[in-house]
């Protein structure tokens, strides 16, 4: 069985090998694409490939970016220059870490302890169910790991089952597991921190070789108020549609829990971390405020969206506690909570993704010639929609990273050209794409996360086929309704 396995894993190697690096040669330049263009092509099918079939990030890409070098698309030194280069990349390498740090010191499991013990969660079972999910997306966002936060959450679900007396083969009980991990989206939401960066550098290549920029205001805008929506929506499902008895909600009490009162309190370097972080993305969302013109922006700009990162997490590295230990080990974060298969893909793509948007390689151009037909001069809801859904239903059957990677190439560029006769704002379509592609439950493939919910012995097949599906139903409609409505609005 291994021998077989690993036979599949090599032919995969193989043909995505091929695409990167012989596709150029065997395949003549057709509807106008250049050589560059071709060997472009044959990177991006390449990658995608091997992203898909063997689950893999890392060696695909590196070997990708050398591919490009190898068919003549760009210098090495450009590319590394290119890839290290642009800012979104950076953020990704530091705001994992800082990230990691705040995530291990354990200050967002205290916020969550402490949260659950607002007498708010008492009495009513709607309100309890909007505040829990709240809270699951407020921590998700601060910790940008939905892995991580299912892993919290889950067990205090167990707990909130057992205070409440809920039956494991409930539908109640399957619920608050569904709802947890949906709200678990909120790690998407920010513009500027969490592992979907890798799809906005991409977004942002394309966007800058039109001339344009991401607009980080638009995108968390409506990032936050689809994920608020979605979930809503599905608690309105539960009470109203699915008519699920939330009677035993009523009885929670979260000194029944068996948390201890030091376990709801945070310690002095938990606190200073986490303030660390907060003030470093409330630093990025003052970009949206501060008015364009003001000598305050002047001295914002110096700092920009990347060294908002490097000067807190060195500051923190710098720091000693009492005991003259320092504060974070910053180069051991680094090495280890930095996730180098996303830097990798990230920028691989990124790079694929300007060059299948320029004028310069006649990709766009052979794009838009076959999609023209189809399509035609396709209005704002339409691409939306099409995004939204497309998103959604493959994500489902593969890995949500490659299909929204796919899904941008190929309509952020269409998403362009309405931006630039001043129609609607081509970022929110990243909301589009992104979420679409993480709301992903219904298969273990999904999502690299998918078997912590599908794994629980209370999720049955028939709850997921019926119920899941009428969940990421639900997703659909919020996204593509609020996008549409903020691509106008954004404009």
């Amino acid at each position: 069985m291994a021998k077989s396995k690993n036979t599949s894993y090599y032919i995969w190697c193989a043909v995505s090998l091929c695409f990167m690096f012989l596709f150029r040669v065997i395949v003549p330049p057709f509807a106008g694409i250049t050589p560059e263009g071709m060997t472009v092509l044959g990177v991006f099918f390449g990658v995608l490939i091997a992203t898909v079939a063997t689950g893999e990030t890392f060696w695909p890409a590196v070997l990708g970016l050398f591919a490009l070098v190898w068919g003549q698309f760009a210098k090495g030194s450009a590319l590394l220059g290119t890839w290290f280069g642009d800012t979104t990349i950076q953020q990704i390498i530091w705001v994992m870490a800082l990230t990691g740090a705040v995530t291990d010191s354990g200050a967002v499991n205290v916020l969550a302890r402490k949260m659950m013990k607002l007498k708010v969660m008492r009495g009513n079972p709607v309100r309890f169910l909007a505040i829990y999910f709240l809270l699951v997306m407020v921590c998700a966002a601060l910790v940008s790991s939905p892995t991580t936060i299912i892993l919290l959450f889950f067990p205090i679900v167990d707990s909130i089952a057992e205070v409440c007396e809920i039956k494991e083969d409930s539908d109640l009980k399957r619920e608050l597991l569904l709802g947890t991990y949906i709200s678990a989206m909120g790690a998407y939401v920010l513009p500027f921190k969490g592992i979907h960066l890798s799809s906005i550098a991409l977004i942002n290549g394309i966007l800058e070789a039109n001339g344009l920029s991401f607009n980080n205001g638009a995108y968390l805008v409506t990032a936050t108020l689809v994920v608020m929506l979605f979930v809503a929506g599905f608690i309105a499902f539960i009470r109203f549609v699915w008519k699920t008895d939330l009677t035993p909600l009523k009885n929670f009490d979260f000194e029944k829990m068996g948390i201890k009162e030091e376990d709801t309190k945070m310690n002095k370097r938990q606190i200073i971390l986490l303030c660390a972080m907060l003030f470093a993305i409330l630093f990025l969302l003052a970009s949206m405020i501060i008015p364009k013109g003001s000598p305050i922006l002047d001295y914002y700009n110096r700092i920009g969206n990347v060294w908002i990162w490097i000067i807190v997490f060195g500051v923190l590295s710098m720091c000693r506690d009492k005991d003259g230990k320092p504060f974070i080990n910053g180069v051991k974060l680094l090495q280890s909570k930095t996730m180098w298969g996303i830097v990798a893909v990230a920028g691989c793509f990124t790079i694929c993704g300007r060059a299948i948007a320029s004028d310069d390689y006649g990709i766009k151009a052979a794009i838009a010639g076959v999609l023209n037909p189809i399509m035609g001069n396709s209005s704002w809801p339409i691409l939306v929609i099409l995004c939204v859904v497309i998103s959604t239903v493959f994500t489902n059957f593969t890995n949500g990273m490659p299909v929204s990677f796919t899904i941008n190439s190929i309509c952020i560029p269409m998403a362009v050209i309405l931006e630039q006769q001043g129609t609607v704002c081509a970022s929110v379509l990243a909301v589009a794409s992104i979420l679409g592609g993480m709301c992903a439950f219904l298969t273990n493939g999904a999502i690299a996360y998918a078997p912590l919910l599908l794994g629980r012995k209370e999720m049955t097949t028939k709850f997921v086929w019926t119920k899941g599906v009428v969940t990421n139903g639900i997703f659909v409609m919020a996204a593509s309704l609020l996008c549409i409505i903020f691509g106008y609005v954004f404009a």
